[in-house]
């Protein structure tokens, strides 16, 4: 009896030992299934992806190896300098690269020709002026009567008024001569376009010969245009600005800030100047003396013009004999 017990459970345990299979081969049939579909997918939206892909890697600049999975590195841009506001993508580069375009060099329609560096003439390179007005004010550089200084449109050369005027007047100090003569080495010999900015501190000024700040400014300044205009510097280079009071260094609070708002820029351009040529046309010169051209009859009191041997015209309504 218990034999046959155990032989109907041995049976009906082995009836079932491989119902797993079906599960499994269930299972296998919808992975595979699922993995076509998405390989279905990746063939029909390659092209999109990569696309996609290239785009956003050459906005970013992304560069590096394919093979490792993917990792780049983002390039910093070309301009060394970070997007702001104020920066344009540029339309020239397919998928907008990234590259920027330099922004103000083209003034807008109304703006001063000046503006445009397209249009103008460069002057002399700052460097190489830099480097020869350093040498010739080394003195009054050490002794912090002066100070060069430079951005992208100015060389300028700051002087301490001390060191040009006595104080409240706009004569110029015979050391002044001196020290612009070192200057004019430099300035003469270039084509830059000069101007002369006058400063003064807060302490207001009321004299015979001044009556406000503005007018003291002014008038250093314009001395210092005079005496470059003597040291052979074109006119038409030179310029005259004053400040007054109104562009401190540093905030008047002592004789020590106060010396140092009262000072004279020079302000060298990275733009200069050119003479203009005219070409002289001579004109052919005829026999006679007069060649009269009657509008309407000339014996009438109308309107005549003249032709003269140098090519000018006269009008006149007398009669010629």
């Amino acid at each position: 009896m218990l034999n046959n017990r155990r032989l109907k459970s041995t049976v009906t345990e082995d009836t079932h030992l491989e119902r797993w299979l079906v599960s499994y081969a269930d299972y296998m049939t919808l992975l595979f299934a699922l993995f076509v579909v998405l390989y279905a997918f990746a063939l029909v939206k390659e092209e999109k992806y990569a696309l996609l892909s290239d785009s956003l890697g050459e906005i970013f600049h992304l560069s590096g190896n394919e093979k490792q999975g993917g990792r780049g590195v983002v390039i910093q841009n070309s301009s060394d300098t970070p997007l702001t506001s104020g920066d344009k993508i540029s339309k020239d580069n397919d998928y907008n690269k990234g590259l920027l375009e330099a922004v103000g060099t083209e003034p807008v329609e109304g703006d001063s020709e000046i503006v445009n560096p397209d249009s103008k003439y460069v002057g002399t390179p700052f460097s190489s002026m830099k480097e020869k007005l350093t040498q010739d004010l080394l003195e009054v550089i050490e002794d912090g009567s002066a100070k060069i200084e430079q951005d992208d449109n100015w060389l300028t050369i700051e002087f301490r008024s001390g060191l040009l005027f006595d104080s409240g007047s706009a004569v110029t100090r015979n050391v002044t001569k001196s020290v612009l003569k070192k200057v004019i080495g430099t300035i003469a010999p270039a084509n830059n376009y000069v101007h002369v900015r006058g400063y003064t501190d807060d302490q207001g000024i009321n004299n015979e010969q001044f009556q406000s700040n503005w007018q003291l400014s002014s008038a250093r300044a314009s001395a210092i245009v005079q005496e470059l205009q003597v040291l052979n510097v074109e006119p038409q280079r030179l310029a005259i600005e004053a400040y007054g009071q109104y562009r401190p260094k540093v905030e008047n609070v002592d004789a020590q800030s106060r010396a140092k708002n009262r000072r004279v820029v020079i302000a060298i351009s990275k733009f200069g100047w050119h003479k203009e040529i005219i070409e002289k046309i001579e004109l052919p010169v005829n026999e006679e003396k007069v060649t009269n051209s009657i509008l309407n009859n000339p014996d009438s009191d109308e309107i005549q013009v003249i032709e003269l041997p140098s090519g000018g015209l006269r009008i006149t309504t007398r009669n010629q004999e």
